[in-house]
């Protein structure tokens, strides 16, 4: 049996570049047992076992510096600290993956939606809707497309730790009946994950809607009228804040940037006969 092992025998034998054990012998990581005059590298077989731990731990996404430390201060205490620390890495990037895929769901969910409604454009119709949970920021200035913008981008960065899901606009029910509509109103953004923790949280409760779908922004107010005024023929009573959810916002069309496709939702309750 061969008593040492040149650098591309050690290479392969553990699926790695000869580049890689170049720049591990480069950070001290691992170095061959001699090198020749010619600075070729070479490695003996029982040096097999150490680079088999480093590259299992590189797989684990730890990443050189601590791996580094970990062979060289070998001991079993060392290795359970090594562990549990990346444990709770992985376990982390777990939580934000579900998050991704739940706001992939969510997105997903929201496009179906902007979909379907075409036979129902401008037509209220009554829907169930779940409760959300959301994050919500009052507007500071007249409400406007700039306003809209500037104060949803203020709302994702309160909370940009999370991956927000759909967004849009909340006016308040005591607003609805005085001239100053939009007084208390602001930016939602709803988040995928139940159970994460945001800030200045709002819930929108379960309940029926009355919907209408619009090509609009949310300061056109005619819509809305509208919606109302069949609530209230149609022998409902108002019980909530109004929700404007944005479905698709100006990015989706190309020739006119000036409105988005909504939702208007209003939770209402059938009035007793």
């Amino acid at each position: 049996m061969k008593k040492y092992l040149t650098i591309g025998e050690m290479a392969k034998i553990h699926c790695i570049s000869r580049q890689t054990l170049i720049y591990y012998d480069k950070i001290g990581l691992f170095k061959p047992i001699y090198t020749d005059e010619n600075s070729y590298r070479y490695y003996s077989l029982n040096q097999i076992p150490s680079l088999r731990e480093i590259c299992f731990l590189k797989s684990l996404g730890i990443n050189l510096k601590n791996i580094k430390n970990q062979i060289q201060n070998r001991n079993l205490s060392n290795a359970i600290s090594l562990f549990r620390r990346q444990e709770k890495n992985v376990n982390q990037k777990i939580e934000k993956l579900i998050q991704m895929r739940n706001a992939i769901y969510n997105r997903l969910q929201i496009y179906a939606d902007a979909i379907s409604p075409k036979d129902n454009l401008y037509k209220p119709i009554i829907k169930k809707i779940p409760e959300r949970k959301v994050a919500f920021q009052s507007f500071q200035n007249k409400i406007s497309r700039e306003e809209l913008h500037l104060t949803t981008m203020k709302l994702l960065n309160e909370n940009k730790s999370l991956i927000a899901g759909n967004f849009g606009t909340i006016i308040r029910e005591s607003q609805l009946d005085k001239k100053n509509l939009f007084e208390g109103a602001g930016i939602y953004i709803t988040f995928p994950a139940s159970d994460v923790e945001i800030t200045n949280a709002f819930i929108l409760p379960e309940g029926e809607y009355a919907c209408m779908y619009k090509y609009a922004m949310p300061y056109e107010t005619t819509y809305l009228e509208g919606l109302i005024k069949w609530v209230k023929t149609n022998n409902y009573r108002i019980c909530g804040n109004v929700v404007d959810s944005c479905l698709l916002d100006t990015t989706f069309y190309k020739d006119d940037k000036s409105v988005d496709f909504c939702e208007l939702q209003i939770p209402v309750k059938k009035e007793q006969s």
